[in-house]
C-alpha cells in the first residue's frame, strides 16, 4: 500500500513505494527547490567521461614504454668519488655534531617528507621515486595513515599533491584506498587509511589551486575568520538613541547588500574556475574518480538502509546497520563548503540518477516538462539531499544534524566517532546534562565504550592540561565558576576514557618489554603549560603523551620514563594513575633549559649499572627518544662524531652493549643522528602513536621464524633475529598488508 504526504501548500507532494525503495515525488512547476535562486552556479558542462568505467585510460592515457637504453660508462675521478662518499656532516642548533641525510632517499622522504613544502618537497619525493617508486608510494600513503602510518593529514594532501602533478595516473588509481577498509582492526573490523573527507579536501584544494606542493599553508583549509566586533554599551537621550538604532539598521542593510554581492562575485569566479579546471584532462579524471567512488559507496549505503527496514525478526538492526560506511556523513551537502567550490554534488546526483536503482522524481523523465538543465539539476541535487544523505546521516547516528536540529538527547553518544567527541563534549554537556553524565558514568563502569583510539595523545593531553586548571583552581574561582568547573570534571573524564580507549587499542598490536622512554623537557621543545597550537603543536605534548604511552603499554617493571634537560630525571607511573595524574607528577620533576642528551647515559644509566654491578642481561635493551633531536654538544675537539656515537664509546669502555636506541623525532631541523645502515638503531618521526606498532608484537613475529625454521631444518632451536637499522625499520613500517595494494601504473 502506498503512503502519501503532501507538504503544506501543495508545494512538494510525494508517494512513497516501499516496494521500490526511497520515494518517488511527483514534483509541480511551482515547487523548485530554493537552491535554483542561489548565487552558486552548480551547473557543470558536457562531461561524457563521468559515465564510463574506463574515464582514467580515456582522460590520462598511460606513457609509452621507453626503451632503455644501455648506460653509457662515465668517467671517474677517485677524488671526486671520494668527495661524494664523505657523509654530509651539520650541527644541531646547540652544536652537537650530526647528519643532514640518511644516505638513502627512501628513508630520507620516510623522515622529513611530512614537513616539507615547495621545492624541498619536489627534490626530496623525486630522488626517493627515482631510488624506488612503489616504496615512495607507501611512504606517501604512511604519512596520512591514520591507524598504520603518521595520520599527519596535511602532510599528506602536500605530498598527494606532488604525486598528482608528476604522476597523475598513480595518483588516481590508489584513491580508493584511501577509503576502502584495509587496514587490521581486530575489535572493531578493518578500517581505512584515511577518511572520506580526505578525497573532498583533495578536489577542492585542487580547484582552488592549493593542492600542489605549495609553500604556504592553505588558505581552504585555515580560512581566516573575521574579528569580532563587540556591541557599544554607551548610553546617551533617548533621540541619539533612536537616530544611532536607525543609522545602525542603515549600516545593517548596506552590509547586507555588500555581502550578497561578495557572495555573488565569489560564486561567479568559483564557477568559472570550475568550468576551466574541468577542460584539463587530469583534473576532470580527478573530479570524475572522487564522484564516482562517492556515488558507489552512496547506492550501496542506501540499499543496506532499506533492507534494514525488511529485516526478519530477531535480527539486530543496529549490528546490521554497522556495515555502513561513513561515506553518508562526509558526502558533500550541497551549497554547503566542498561543494561550493567544485560543484561535486552535481557530478554524485548525475551518477545516482545514471545507477537507475531507485525510483526519482517523475519530473525528470516527463518529456512534456519545460524545465531548464539547471531546473533539472536543482530537483536532482534536493533528491540527493533529500532521499540518500538525509537516511543514511540518520541510520548511521550522525550527531552534527541532531545538533543542528537542537534534538541533543537524541544522540547516542556510543557512536559519536573521536574527533567529534573531543571537539564538542562541552556542548554535550551544556545541552544534554544528565544524559552526558549518566553516559560517562555508563563508560566508567564498562557498560558503555567511548571512541578514542584514532587521536592523537597530544591533543589529549594538552587538553587534559587546559581543563585541569579550572579542577585544580583557586577558592575564589571555585566559588564564581561552579558550573565550569563541574564542566572541567566531565571533560576530563571524556579524555581520560578516549585515552583509555587510545592505549588499549594499541596494546592490541602486542606488547612492548624491556625498554623504557626518554622525554626531552628542554626549552626548546616549549612549554606544556601554553595553550596548544593544533596546526604546530610544540614538541613538548607529544613528548609527553608518547612517554606515557609507553610507560603505560611496557611490562612491569619499566612502567616509567627518564627526563633530561640539564640534568636527567627519572619519573615513575603507577599503571592506576590517571593520565591527568601522571601529567601533574611529570610536571614537578625538573625541567631545564640544556639539553643535555649525552648525560642520561654517563650520569644516570652508567653509572647506576656500575655501582650496583647490573648484569647485562639485566640491563635495558630498548631506549625510545622523544625529542626535538637538537642534543647539546657531548664533545670538545677530536673527531667528528654524534652524540650517538659517544655514547657507544661510553658503553664499550664500560663494558656493556648499547641498547637499541629510537631516535623519534618531533620537529622539522632536518637532521638525523645516524645513518641508513648503522645496527642497533632506529628513526622516526611524527605525533602518532600508531607507529609504535613497528615495535609491538615481536612475540608472533619470532613464532613464525620458528615454525619456518623448524619446517626447514627440523631440529632447530635457533629464531633468526631480525635486521635493528634505520632502513629496517622503515622497510617494516611500509611492509605492513594494508599497504600492499598500492601499485605504480606510471
Amino acid at each position: 500500500m502506498s503512503v502519501v504526504g503532501v507538504r503544506s501548500q501543495g508545494v512538494w507532494s510525494r508517494r512513497c513505494l516501499p516496494e521500490q525503495g526511497p520515494c518517488r515525488r511527483v514534483i509541480s512547476m511551482a515547487s523548485l527547490p530554493p537552491s535554483v535562486a542561489s548565487a552558486q552556479n552548480f551547473t557543470l558542462p558536457e562531461i561524457p567521461e563521468l559515465y564510463r568505467s574506463d574515464f582514467l585510460d580515456v582522460l590520462v592515457p598511460a606513457p609509452p614504454v621507453e626503451d632503455k637504453a644501455a648506460p653509457q660508462s662515465v668517467k671517474s675521478n677517485p677524488m671526486m668519488s671520494a668527495l661524494q662518499s664523505i657523509p654530509t656532516f651539520t650541527f644541531t642548533q646547540n652544536g652537537a655534531p650530526t647528519f643532514n641525510t640518511t644516505g638513502s632517499p627512501t628513508l630520507d622522504a620516510f623522515q622529513f617528507v611530512k614537513d616539507q613544502r615547495g621545492s624541498a618537497l619536489d627534490i626530496l619525493l623525486c630522488n626517493s621515486w627515482k631510488e624506488d617508486p612503489a616504496l615512495t608510494l607507501r611512504v606517501i600513503w604512511n604519512l596520512r595513515s591514520i591507524r598504520d602510518g603518521k595520520g599527519d593529514r596535511e602532510g599528506f594532501y602536500r605530498a598527494f599533491g606532488w604525486l598528482y602533478k608528476r604522476h597523475p595516473r598513480t595518483a588516481i588509481s590508489n584513491l580508493h584506498l584511501l577509503v576502502e577498509p584495509v587496514c587490521e582492526n581486530r575489535r572493531r573490523g578493518d578500517a581505512p587509511h584515511g577518511c572520506w573527507k580526505d578525497l573532498l579536501n583533495i578536489i577542492a584544494l585542487e580547484t582552488v589551486d592549493e593542492l600542489s606542493d605549495s609553500p604556504s599553508s592553505s588558505r581552504y583549509l585555515h580560512c581566516p575568520r573575521d574579528k569580532y566586533t563587540y556591541p557599544s554599551k554607551c548610553k546617551g537621550k533617548a533621540s541619539e538613541r533612536e537616530s544611532r538604532i536607525e543609522a545602525a539598521k542603515q549600516a545593517n542593510l548596506q552590509a547586507k547588500a555588500r555581502a550578497q554581492g561578495a557572495r555573488a562575485e565569489r560564486a561567479t569566479y568559483a564557477h568559472q574556475q570550475i568550468q576551466h579546471k574541468l577542460s584539463q584532462p587530469k583534473y576532470r579524471a580527478l573530479f570524475i574518480a572522487i564522484a564516482r567512488l562517492f556515488a558507489d559507496r552512496l547506492v550501496k549505503d542506501l540499499q543496506l538502509v532499506l533492507e534494514a527496514d525488511h529485516l526478519p525478526a530477531g535480527v539486530d538492526r543496529i549490528l546490521f546497520l554497522k556495515q555502513l560506511s561513513f561515506a553518508g556523513k562526509w558526502a558533500p551537502t550541497p551549497g554547503l563548503s566542498h561543494d561550493r567550490v567544485t560543484n561535486i554534488a552535481s557530478a554524485i546526483s548525475l551518477l545516482i540518477q545514471a545507477a537507475n536503482v531507485f525510483p526519482l522524481p517523475s519530473v525528470l523523465s516527463d518529456p512534456s516538462s519545460s524545465l531548464t538543465s539547471r531546473e533539472r539539476l536543482a530537483i536532482l541535487r534536493s533528491f540527493y539531499q533529500r532521499w540518500v544523505l538525509t537516511p543514511l546521516r540518520s541510520a548511521g547516528a550522525v550527531a552534527e544534524p541532531l545538533m543542528a536540529a537542537n534534538r541533543w538527547t537524541d544522540i547516542k553518544y556510543f557512536r559519536v566517532p573521536s574527533q567529534c567527541m573531543l571537539r564538542h563534549k562541552d556542548n554535550f554537556f551544556t545541552h544534554d546534562p544528565h544524559g552526558f553524565e549518566n553516559y560517562l558514568l555508563r563508560v566508567r563502569e564498562g557498560k558503555s565504550n567511548i571512541s578514542g583510539a584514532t587521536l592523537m595523545p597530544h591533543e589529549i593531553v594538552a587538553e587534559l592540561v587546559f581543563r585541569g586548571a579550572w579542577r585544580e583552581g583557586s577558592s575564589k574561582k571555585q566559588g564564581l565558576y561552579d558550573m565550569k568547573k563541574r564542566l572541567a570534571k566531565a571533560q576530563i573524564q571524556v579524555l581520560e576514557a578516549q585515552w583509555k580507549t587510545l592505549v588499549d587499542s594499541l596494546r592490541e598490536a602486542g606488547s612492548l618489554d624491556n625498554c623504557i622512554a626518554v622525554c626531552d623537557v628542554s626549552g626548546s621543545m616549549g612549554s606544556i603549560s601554553e595553550k596548544l597550537c593544533k596546526e604546530t603543536p610544540q614538541p613538548i605534548f607529544p613528548a609527553v603523551a608518547l612517554s606515557l604511552i609507553l610507560a603505560q603499554l611496557a611490562k612491569p617493571p619499566f612502567n616509567g620514563f627518564i627526563t633530561f634537560a640539564d640534568k636527567p630525571n627519572f619519573v615513575s607511573v603507577d599503571p592506576s594513575w590517571s593520565v591527568y595524574d601522571s601529567i601533574q607528577v611529570m610536571s614537578r620533576s625538573e625541567w631545564g633549559m640544556n639539553t643535555n642528551f649525552y648525560a642520561v647515559f654517563v650520569k644516570l644509566l652508567l653509572p647506576l649499572a656500575l655501582k650496583n654491578k647490573i648484569k647485562q642481561e639485566d640491563m635495558i635493551k630498548r631506549i625510545f627518544v622523544f625529542s626535538d633531536m637538537q642534543f647539546d654538544s657531548a664533545q670538545k675537539g677530536g673527531n667528528w662524531e654524534t652524540t650517538h656515537d659517544l655514547v657507544a664509546k661510553a658503553y664499550k669502555e664500560a663494558g656493556y652493549e648499547v641498547p637499541q636506541i629510537v631516535y623519534w623525532d618531533l620537529a622539522a631541523f632536518g637532521t638525523v643522528e645516524v645513518r641508513a645502515q648503522r645496527e642497533g638503531v632506529a628513526i622516526m618521526n611524527g605525533f602518532s602513536p600508531a607507529m609504535l606498532k613497528v615495535f609491538m608484537g615481536e612475540e608472533e613475529e619470532k613464532e613464525e621464524a620458528w615454525e619456518e625454521v623448524n619446517s626447514a631444518m627440523e631440529t632447530s632451536t635457533l629464531v633468526e633475529q631480525d635486521p635493528f637499522n634505520p632502513l629496517a625499520i622503515m622497510n617494516k613500517a611500509l611492509g605492513k598488508k594494508s599497504f600492499q595494494l598500492l601499485v605504480v601504473v606510471d
